[in-house]
């Protein structure tokens, strides 16, 4: 045999293995699998809607698997407390606790509590949020060295306070995309967290105690000798908070550290398109519930509002027609017509939070005696319609405001103390509300969108239709209107003029509307579809048959005995009138594809 040839072909038979060794080693190289999370959920055990640990979990679940910009996990939920397999654990990257505590802690038990330290020695990521971040007796040396800190039997406090919470200006990622918010939660404060270790984080403060406020620590975060990421988190009391945008994108964020996946440089991002329905002056008219002649087409106007899927509705006012003469018959009718109004909107599954209108204190004008009534009037507002009651101190129920998702929504009343055209009450937000209103918007910089409402228009000229037209004093000058200038809000809902115009004046965008049942030919809503960086607007108009003779009201203003729709126009339902694209860029809203009344100023219709 030929050596040479012998030689040649043993060098390429090296060759060929070789390749395929090369080849076949890249195929079988380790590849980068999802990140695991593991959530260990405790039993529920503070009654509905608190400490519902498992809907907690499915919650943060949801919004890590439907984010934008976020790297598949595989994500595992076990509940009561531990796996029923506990190697399910030993391939976690993160594991999150949402679980009671202290003797309720599910690390009670030995065993458990060991294969958790095994795991953290391995660099597991560890998280836990509220409750679960009181360790069982004896193992808080363990709960400081996973995550920095932990609740403290007799030196932490765990009072429910509304609070104003701010993220710390760190540039940790945790706080990526984060802004400060008022919200009511139990708080756990002063944190027990290891002393002078600058790997041990502070996150996010909040004011507290509320009798000597200062920066307490709310969240925080560390990172372990074995290269393992702890996260504490004292908030989760109520399942409710989970859709406020910026309290769950902090814990998002965190999760997503704690595993090591990379956090999106705006934080996580999961805002769902939601919408709410504005619709003043219902009904405006003193009535039972069922109302004869009546309840057919208010039947099918809330039907037709239901089925826009409002998370709730808006009313600026007017619900009632009011003109109660006395402390007597203010009390007597308001518990008559203001049940009868709740229970119409209760029966057709519709949440409502409501402005105070000027029919709510006995109509304009307010002159002589009649000013004097006006605190009665407030009182039976605040007792039966219940918003919620932290308003400036004269006004609590009357001003409030509220946050769902990523907007805060703020309902001013409109109707304070003072000499002027009409009477002893002004159409005014001056003084004591406000300063409230401004420190309302100061604290709550992390929400997207800002949506004001109160019942009387403040920029003119507005189309009215059977109004008197009463108008915010001062119009464009007035403090309310420069004030949501300065405050870059985004929409300014009122009612009063029973007629669609919508303005934008300064970046703001006021859309005057609503209808008037018994008397005017047509009545609309709107529909706000709100998005991450925009609101949708959509205004819908029905045209109704007003007939009969009037309908019996304290005092002289009555409207008609019956309200109906004409059957054709019933099969066509409510009819788009306008739509527009409010758009968030910089600190005012811009309007793109505006359509009917958002393009065209309506000032036309009057009092017949």
């Amino acid at each position: 045999m030929d050596w040479r040839k012998t030689i040649h072909l043993l060098s390429l038979l090296i060759l060929v293995l070789g390749t395929i060794f090369v080849i076949g080693s890249c195929d079988k190289a380790p590849q980068k699998g999802k990140r695991k999370v593991v959530f260990l959920t405790g039993t529920p055990s503070h009654g509905e809607g608190n400490h519902e640990w498992d809907k907690d979990a499915q919650i943060l679940k949801e919004c890590l698997e439907g984010a934008v910009d976020v790297e598949p996990l595989d994500i595992e939920i076990h509940y009561d407390g531990w796996p029923q397999n506990p190697a399910s654990l030993d391939n976690a990257d993160a594991i999150v606790f949402l679980t009671d505590g202290y003797k309720l802690h599910p690390l009670n038990e030995p065993d458990r509590m060991e294969k958790i330290r095994e795991l953290a020695r391995r660099g597991v990521g560890l998280a836990f949020l509220h409750y679960s971040v009181e360790p069982p007796e004896g193992k808080e040396a363990d709960f400081i060295e996973w995550m920095g800190g932990c609740y403290e039997r007799g030196y932490s406090q765990n009072p429910i306070n509304p609070v104003a919470v701010s993220p710390v200006k760190n540039d940790h990622p945790i706080t990526r995309g984060c802004g400060g918010y008022v919200l009511e939660d139990e708080w756990y404060f002063d944190i027990r967290l290891r002393p002078d270790d600058p790997r041990v984080v502070s996150l996010m403060t909040g004011k507290l105690p509320p009798r000597d406020p200062k920066d307490k620590v709310l969240a925080w975060a560390t990172t372990r000798d074995d290269g393992g990421r702890g996260f504490g988190f004292s908030g989760g009391h109520y399942i409710r908070n989970w859709q406020v945008e910026p309290f769950r994108k902090l814990v998002l964020n965190a999760i997503l550290w704690v595993a090591k996946a990379q956090v999106p440089p705006n934080g996580v991002s999961y805002v769902k398109p939601w919408r709410f329905v504005s619709i003043p002056d219902f009904v405006n008219v003193d009535l039972t519930y069922p109302q004869p002649g009546w309840e057919e087409t208010l039947d099918y106007v809330l039907k037709a509002i239901k089925a826009e899927n409002p998370e709730f509705v808006l009313v600026a006012g007017d619900l009632v027609m009011g003109r109660w003469p006395d402390k007597d018959s203010i009390k007597k009718y308001a518990e008559m017509y203001y049940p009868a109004w709740i229970k119409r909107m209760e029966d057709h599954g519709l949440k409502f939070y409501t402005a105070i209108g000027d029919h709510e204190i006995g109509d304009n004008p307010w002159r002589g005696e009649k000013a004097d009534l006006v605190p009665t009037f407030k009182k039976q507002f605040q007792k039966y319609l219940k918003m919620p009651f932290n308003g400036p101190l004269h006004m609590k129920g009357t001003a409030f405001w509220f946050i769902h998702e990523n907007a805060l929504f703020v309902s001013v009343d409109v109707f304070e103390t003072g000499e002027g055209p009409q009477g002893g009450i002004g159409p005014k937000v001056t003084g004591e509300q406000l300063e409230w209103f401004e420190q309302v918007l100061d604290e709550n910089p992390g929400l997207e969108h800002v949506i004001v409402m109160g019942h009387t228009p403040i920029l003119g000229p507005v189309a009215k239709e059977s109004s008197s037209g009463l108008m915010l004093e001062g119009g464009q000058d007035s403090p309310l209107w420069q004030t949501l200038k300065k405050q870059g809000v985004d929409l300014y809902l009122c009612g009063e003029v029973h007629a669609i115009t919508c303005t934008q004046t300064d970046g703001v965008l006021q859309i005057a509307h609503g209808g008037l049942f018994g008397y005017n030919p047509r009545v609309n809503y709107l529909v706000a579809t709100v998005f991450a960086d925009r609101i949708e607007l959509t205004l819908k108009e029905l045209e109704i048959v007003n007939s009969a003779e009037r309908l019996w009201q304290e005092g002289n203003n009555r409207p008609h005995e019956k309200i109906s729709i004409a059957e054709d126009v019933k099969r066509r339902g409510f009819v788009t009138v306008g739509t527009a694209t409010l758009r968030t860029e910089g600190s005012h809203g811009v309007l793109t594809g505006a359509t009917g009344y958002f393009e065209h100023k309506n000032t036309e219709r009057t009092n017949p």
